[in-house]
């Protein structure tokens, strides 16, 4: 009878998944790029309405943090996918 260390295992199936998110979808989760600020904001000056009270100053006033490109973020999930698979080979070995 094999030994499974069920823990691991469960780190590495939860690990992997989101990380084939970020490859497979990188563009869910890009929320706040500057590609998207100012997409919005070239709408809002053709004259699309506001979706929430002073979004206009909210977009000029806090630019994003971050600038995370599709590129970075599937070498992040194929980190995250490598990590997982390993914490999943971990599991299985023990």
């Amino acid at each position: 009878m094999s030994d499974v260390d069920g823990l691991m295992l469960g780190l590495g199936l939860m690990v992997a998944g989101t990380s084939l998110g970020a490859i497979l979808r990188p563009d869910l989760l890009v929320k706040e790029s500057r590609s998207n600020r100012d997409a919005r904001l070239r709408e809002l000056d053709a004259g699309a309405p506001e979706a929430f009270f002073e979004e206009r100053r909210e977009l000029e006033a806090y630019p994003p943090r971050f600038d995370l490109s599709h590129r970075t973020l599937r070498i992040l999930g194929a980190a995250g996918l490598a990590l997982g698979i390993a914490a999943m080979f971990a599991g299985f070995a023990r």
